[in-house]
């Protein structure tokens, strides 16, 4: 309580919540802070939330269940599940392997598909997602490991062929029911809207509720889990226990330990460690003298942490809604937990620079928003002359609106206010998948044409 009270007491996000793990039973498990500011709602185990790419981990399990099945093989070539699918020379469908795409080690480079299904949620069904796929390029980085959702949304898509079923029903039926988590799942549908946690971002005048940005259609394998903080302390527990729980093994202890395998060959220091690898879903670290298993997940107003050390039988998960400071506030809030459960054994974070990091932080945050608040927000040409739908063939549609005054991007699912960036060249700032960007417009006979933003352009077709 004391290490929690006082990280939370820096302000860092509207609300948090925490559940560790020894054993074979949660230890401790609090809700900070509210869920809900407006509605003072606080933030409880039981509050529901959006965890992101920590999705991935639960993915990667299903996966390593179905190959032990012999339903769905782990060292299969893509092509084998999805003969019809067509790539970009050099990529060939033929030598990327279920395994590759789930350890980021499969080649394939940006564009629409994971777009579409991490913001948008602009697709109609499996087909439309693979002939979109074709559009996409070889990685820069060739068949080295790249952090990105598309390997765990291509698998999927792979998956779905093989069981006749979406990804979201076989998660539910190989892990949630089995693990008895009753309040995970990967349709927001199933959920009160009163009852998950609310995203915040942050403004000058503080803490602004966001739109909640998930909907059924964009909540993918990559990243597309709501959960519990109870829900979570059980997951912790079968994988500290390679799937036993109360005392009965529930799941295969070898789809488990496929799982846990390190697959890549890494040494980077982030985190305040050593990533050494990768497994199916899970990022695997070096901290002193432990080996640490942890993913994290980030999305506007949210940010999860989720770990566990094998040989010490403690797990921990901490979220966040805010992603801005609470994005680094949850992997400091779970190392000062192991710090605490090992009796400073692991690794403490020097706590003194925890204040001076977060003031610092607020400021260069303080000081981006007044930056951008001193910008001109007049326009060229009046605010109606930039509204309408403009569409790209790979991306999809966007869609400007006039809402109170003021110019609103909407992407499908994914919103963003619209900011002037420099009224002199007519260009817009937006924050539709999560980090801002600069918009060109082009006008013709006083009205925009086109819109150009991330290496796409998007013309006008009303």
């Amino acid at each position: 309580d004391s290490v929690m009270n006082a990280l939370f007491a820096l302000d860092v996000t509207p609300g948090m919540g925490i559940v560790v793990v020894r054993d074979t039973q949660i230890v401790y498990m609090k809700g900070f802070g509210y869920a809900d500011i407006e509605a003072k709602r606080p933030f409880t185990p039981q509050t529901e939330f959006y965890i992101a790419s920590t999705t991935k981990s639960f993915t990667g399990l299903a996966t390593a269940l179905l190959d032990k099945k012999g339903t769905f093989k782990l060292d299969a070539p893509l092509h084998q599940y999805l003969p019809a699918l067509k790539l970009q020379a050099p990529m060939d469908a033929d030598s990327i392997t279920i395994r590759s795409l789930l350890t980021h080690t499969h080649g394939i480079g940006g564009g629409p598909v994971a777009i579409r299904l991490a913001y948008s949620g602009e697709y109609k069904d499996d087909a439309e997602l693979l002939r979109l796929l074709e559009m996409h390029t070889a990685a820069k980085s060739g068949r080295a490991y790249s952090y990105t959702n598309l390997g765990y949304n291509v698998a999927t898509l792979a998956m779905d062929k093989v069981t006749k079923k979406f990804w979201k029903d076989v998660l539910a039926q190989e892990i949630f029911t089995p693990l008895g988590m009753k309040n995970t799942s990967a349709y927001v549908s199933k959920f009160k809207r009163e009852d998950l946690a609310t995203p915040y971002g942050i403004t000058l005048a503080g803490w602004t509720a966001r739109p909640y940005g998930k909907t059924d259609a964009n909540m993918q394998s990559a990243g597309g889990l709501i959960t519990t903080l109870r829900d979570m302390g059980t997951w912790l527990e079968a994988n500290i226990n390679n799937g036993r729980l109360n005392g009965r093994q529930v799941l295969p202890a070898s789809a488990f330990e496929e799982a846990h395998k390190n697959y890549v060959q890494l040494a980077t220091n982030v985190r305040g460690g050593k990533q050494i690898g990768y497994g199916l879903g899970w990022e695997i670290f070096t901290f002193g003298n432990d080996t640490v298993l942890i993913h994290g997940g980030g999305f506007p107003g949210f940010a999860t942490s989720m770990s566990f050390i094998p040989s010490r039988h403690i797990g921990v998960a901490v979220f966040a809604n805010n992603d801005w400071i609470g994005g680094g506030f949850v992997d400091v809030a779970a190392q000062e937990a192991y710090r605490v459960l090992t009796d400073g054994m692991f690794p403490a974070y020097p706590m003194e620079q925890i204040p001076v990091l977060v003031t610092r932080l607020r400021g260069q945050i303080k000081s981006e928003l007044e930056k951008r608040a001193a910008r001109s927000q007049v326009l060229p040409f009046p605010l109606d002359a930039y509204a309408g739908t403009y569409e790209n063939p790979a991306m999809g549609h966007l869609r400007i609106e006039v809402v109170n005054g003021k110019l609103e991007a909407k992407f499908g699912a994914a919103w963003s206010p619209i900011e002037v960036y420099d009224a002199t060249k007519n260009q817009l700032r937006i924050e539709l998948f999560g980090q801002g960007e600069i918009v060109n417009v082009e006008m013709k006979n006083g009205k925009a044409a086109s819109l150009s933003f991330g290496g796409n352009e998007y013309r006008r077709t009303d």
